[in-house]
């Protein structure tokens, strides 16, 4: 399974749809939602919700389309660097020093990177999950023009042959001149393994979604099977077939399922264990907990783990002892397929050096935004306490804000010293939603929300005193808890003049009958393409496009966090001893007999639920302001509208809500 040769994925020759790579002229909007935007005094870029850019000459009054984005992720950032528009997403960013014509190049970020959770199992092992339109028109998106005399995977085909059920796969019914697509759609429905997991692989082992001009040998070797690092290729394995349902039938073999042995258990799930950086020995070892088993099948598949230096740009080649397979896995999946998570970047320039800060406190900075030079992380940044806001104090320093209510500020992004924070506490009810599942009772509910039975009983008209509760259903409890109020030390970088759809002050345009043309933007090598157009015509001052003014919103409030502390609940299986539960969820036996005030430790029952211990969980939530809509929440907090409204389940699509209520954000 070859992770050495591809250190650098082609994703920055990805066009997005309606992106091209040829220039095209200028297309003024009539009315384009712009969420980020920033000005150097002159003209104004700004980013819409999907991540398109425009120009504006007129303070925001007309747009004009440049024709390029970052749609992958969207953007989450737009300032002016004192020489160029920076847009920042996660995995990229795009400058230009003209507002109008961009250049994409990779930001040196990635600390969500966890090896022991690459993927979960609910996003790995689904059979058939997406159709063979959908695949096809994915494969068409990415590689849009394959060059005359090559097959691109879009266009391939082959004639496959049956086979039959095992205790792996189901049956597999060949035929003739199937396409790549098809073939991809068939086996993951007869394996179970997502075609979005079989995609990324057949990309990061090959490349083939993307290439343009691919070798018939990368279609025999397409995902890697039998391919070690350490020895050649198995020829018997050979055809794209052969190797996507071959690859799919291994991801299934290493769970171990029932009638095969249990061969594979050096990685085991919930057990840290030692992964190679590197097929050389000598390159040593790091310790890694899987946490799933599509983790720990990608492990034994690709069995390196990325160094520090393979992680200080997701786009580098690190050093002689890196190895790229299951970072590269990572990044095209999310990149891909997982568009709604959180891969927030923020941006801002002082005294000449442009940050960009990631919500998970990784730093890089760059005077040019050519070559970016990482930092260490913001202290107590985490994935569990992560950067909400990042800008500047008003003195003019770095700063930053977390999650957790306390804030940070650095002259050079070095150091990081506490900054003060102005908190208010109010007394509040916080309603939880609880989805009843198989085994559960109202006891254990109560037990891990922190409220009594009689309660939920009460607040959920509960028959015969909730001894009846079905699956599915959602029981809600309501607690009288204290909301803390954090007034955010961070101010914005002084160029923006929107952000997330809310538009600052701006300062008055200089007088001038012909502002000065900006000097061209340079594509330096490995930046990638520039998008939109050099010689783009200025609209016409004779024929001005104009819009209805826009209402003008409400200065955000800063976020309202909560945390809560919740129980963790085992429930006894046969063979459970509660030596063995202890073990496996690192506790004491002691413990357990207090916590579940046990009279007979060596008496346990089966499907006994146990508090094994606890978990913290921070939660962050929007005040509502007037005329707020989930849509314009979603829009102004970069969050994804399907997250708001899964986390607020009274809240439906268009709803106006009422001001001062709190709106669940993660």
């Amino acid at each position: 399974m070859s992770s050495l040769a591809v250190c650098a994925l082609a994703l920055t020759s990805v066009v997005a749809p309606g992106w091209g790579s040829a220039p095209a002229s200028a297309e003024e909007v009539a009315a384009p939602t712009i969420v980020h935007a920033a000005t150097n005094g002159t003209l104004w870029a700004g980013a819409s919700a999907t991540g398109a850019l425009y120009w504006s000459e007129d303070r925001g009054t007309t747009w004009v389309s440049s024709n390029f984005g970052l749609t992958k992720s969207g953007v989450t950032s737009v300032v002016w660097t004192q020489g160029s528009f920076l847009a920042t997403s996660y995995f990229e960013g795009a400058r230009s020093r003209d507002g109008k014509t961009w250049t994409r190049f990779m930001l040196p970020l990635g600390s969500a990177f966890d090896p022991g959770n690459i993927i979960s199992d609910a996003e790995f092992f689904r059979s058939g999950s997406m159709s063979v339109d959908a695949i096809q028109a994915f494969l068409n998106q990415r590689n849009p023009a394959c060059r005359s005399g090559f097959v691109c995977m879009k266009d391939y085909q082959e004639t496959t042959f049956s086979r039959d059920r095992s205790v792996l796969c189901e049956v597999y019914e060949g035929a003739t001149n199937e396409s790549a697509a098809t073939i991809v759609h068939k086996v993951s429905a007869a394996c179970g393994v997502s075609v979005e997991a079989l995609l990324v692989l057949i990309q990061k082992e090959q490349s083939l979604i993307t290439l343009s001009a691919p070798s018939q040998i990368r279609f025999e070797r397409a995902t890697g099977y039998a391919c070690p690092d350490t020895a050649p290729c198995d020829e018997k394995f050979f055809g794209f077939y052969n190797q996507v349902y071959n690859a799919a039938k291994q991801f299934k073999r290493y769970s171990n399922p029932p009638g095969t042995s249990r061969f594979f258990t050096w990685f085991p799930v919930g057990t840290e264990a030692p992964v190679r950086f590197h097929p050389n020995a000598a390159c040593g070892t790091t310790p890694v907990t899987m946490r799933n088993q599509a983790t720990a099948g990608l492990h034994y598949y690709t069995p390196y783990t990325p160094n520090a230096p393979a992680m200080i740009n997701l786009a580098s080649s690190g050093d002689s002892c890196s190895a790229f397979g299951n970072r590269n896995f990572w990044r095209v999946y999310n990149c891909w397929f997982n568009l709604t998570k959180d891969f927030r970047t923020f941006a801002t320039t002082r005294n000449g050096v442009t940050m960009v800060v990631d919500r998970d406190g990784t730093v890089a900075v760059s005077t040019g935004l050519s070559s970016w030079q990482r930092l260490s992380g913001l202290p107590g940044a985490s994935p569990t306490n992560r950067v909400s806001e990042f800008g500047q104090t008003s003195s003019g320093a770095y700063a930053a804000l977390l999650a957790n209510g306390s804030a940070l500020s650095s002259i050079d992004g070095r150091e990081w010293a506490p900054l003060s924070v102005s908190t208010s506490q109010v007394a509040q009810d916080v309603v939880v939603r609880h989805t009843v599942s198989r085994g559960d009772t109202v006891w254990a509910i109560s037990r891990a929300n922190g409220v009594s039975v009689s309660a939920i009983v009460t607040e959920n008209a509960l028959s015969r005193g909730g001894a009846s509760i079905r699956v599915g259903q959602t029981l809600t409890m309501t607690k009288r808890g204290v909301v803390t109020t954090v007034t955010s030390p961070v101010v914005l970088d002084p160029s923006i003049v929107i952000a997330s759809g809310t538009a600052g002050p701006v300062a008055p345009t200089p007088d001038a009958e012909t502002p000065a043309t900006p000097a061209p933007e340079s594509t330096p090598d490995g930046d990638g393409a520039s998008g939109g157009s050099e010689g783009a015509e200025t609209p016409s001052a004779s024929e001005p496009v104009t819009e209805e003014p826009a209402v003008e919103l409400p200065p955000l409030e800063p976020l309202v966090t909560q945390t809560a502390t919740n129980d963790v609940v085992y429930t006894v299986v046969r063979g459970d001893t509660l030596m063995r539960i202890a073990f496996r969820n690192k506790t004491t036996v002691s413990k357990l007999v207090s916590d579940n005030a046990i009279k007979n430790r060596n008496r346990i029952s089966l499907g006994q639920r146990l508090k094994v211990g606890t978990t913290q969980q921070t939660m962050t939530y929007h005040r509502a302001q007037v005329g707020d809509t989930p849509e314009r929440i979603a829009e102004r907090r970069s969050v994804a509208i399907a997250t708001v409204l899964s986390l607020n389940t009274s809240l439906r699509s268009g709803q106006t809500i009422e001001a001062g209520q709190l709106v669940r954000l993660s």
